[in-house]
């Protein structure tokens, strides 16, 4: 009948005060149940729609996360979403997912922004750029807790929940020695980013097991686009003796270097195998494809990075005294066939 209908609506048609209405639709213990029918009975003739803005403010909360992703066209990300958004489900908790597509002035301005609109903590990939780390510490600093997934930030006073690199990293370069190659080389991610020297240092570790020397010729480093994978691949094409193994920081970097070997050698195309991290569900409709792929478990991932957040929320007072916390998600290889 009504729209914007208040508690203050309510109270006065049924001639009670707005402490008595609030309690009764909150189905306080000391309103009677005549009068609780009373009131719910014209707050639905009414269309009432409890006031969620007035709550949280009395609250302090807003009941609300905040995401951030490089971007959505990773599956590795959608499934870290779908694990975080999972546990705030069940904490009756909205998410704001937000993009920064690699960009750390993006990344900032959308930090700003969750700032603004008060979210109750927030869960980040950083970009593959980012190094400034005062934005996160200020959210820190008011009150905000934040927790960081997948890619670690290089100060290790945050929170952060990350896949054992170095280990993953170690199964897929031995993988590839066991199928017999003695050349493997690493298509490595940006140098900036600390899962990317944590991957060479597994990969490393690999070659030292089994008695391969390390030939830095060996790495190349990519920024995860296509030309700079291109580019990283012909040149270890133009060696004399070319790679005939390569682990790379993640498997749409072995697709791109792939689909470099059939432009450009096809020849090839049979000769060189691939391993990297993510294991994608369309490797089974592919021909060309990598051997095996370090399963990451981004969807648990995302699961934890959510249950720590909520533990800090929960545990806000202690916010500049609890010991930080580091969780690391296990690894495992998986063979294509």
């Amino acid at each position: 009948m009504k729209k914007g209908v208040t508690i203050k609506d309510i109270a006065l048609k049924l001639n009670m005060s707005v402490s008595t209405v609030s309690k009764a639709l909150n189905n306080d213990l000391s309103i009677s149940i005549p009068t609780k029918d009373r009131v719910k009975q014209l707050a639905n003739d009414w269309n009432y729609v409890p006031n969620e803005a007035a709550r949280h403010f009395k609250l302090c909360k807003t009941f609300t996360l905040g995401l951030i992703i490089p971007n959505m066209l990773d599956q590795f990300f959608v499934l870290a979403i779908n694990g975080a958004e999972k546990i705030a489900a069940m904490e009756k908790y909205n998410v704001i997912i937000s993009q920064s597509h690699e960009d750390p002035l993006n990344e900032e301005r959308i930090v700003d922004l969750m700032k603004r609109n008060r979210v109750d903590g927030l869960i980040v990939v950083i970009t593959k750029k980012t190094e400034d780390m005062s934005p996160f510490l200020n959210l820190k600093n008011i009150g905000i807790p934040v927790v960081f997934f997948a890619r670690p930030p290089k100060d290790d006073s945050f929170d952060y929940v990350t896949a054992d690199n170095e280990g993953g990293a170690f199964k897929a370069t031995e993988y590839l020695i066991k199928r017999g190659h003695k050349r493997i080389g690493h298509l490595m991610g940006p140098e900036s980013m600390a899962i990317s020297q944590k991957r060479l240092q597994g990969y490393k570790t690999a070659l030292q097991k089994n008695k391969i020397g390390f030939d830095p010729h060996l790495v190349k480093v990519v920024d995860l686009t296509e030309e700079s994978t291109f580019f990283a691949m012909s040149q270890f094409m133009k060696m004399k003796s070319p790679p005939t193994g390569i682990f790379a920081f993640k498997n749409y970097i072995s697709l791109d270097a792939i689909e470099f070997l059939k432009k450009k050698f096809p020849e090839m195309i049979d000769k060189v195998d691939f391993s990297g991290f993510g294991n994608l569900p369309l490797f089974r409709h592919l021909d060309h494809k990598p051997v095996a792929s370090i399963e990451e478990s981004s969807y648990e991932m995302g699961e934890e990075a959510a249950r720590l957040l909520f533990r800090f929320i929960r545990e806000e007072d202690s916010m500049n005294t609890r010991a930080v916390q580091h969780i690391q998600i296990h690894c495992k290889l998986v063979v294509h066939k």
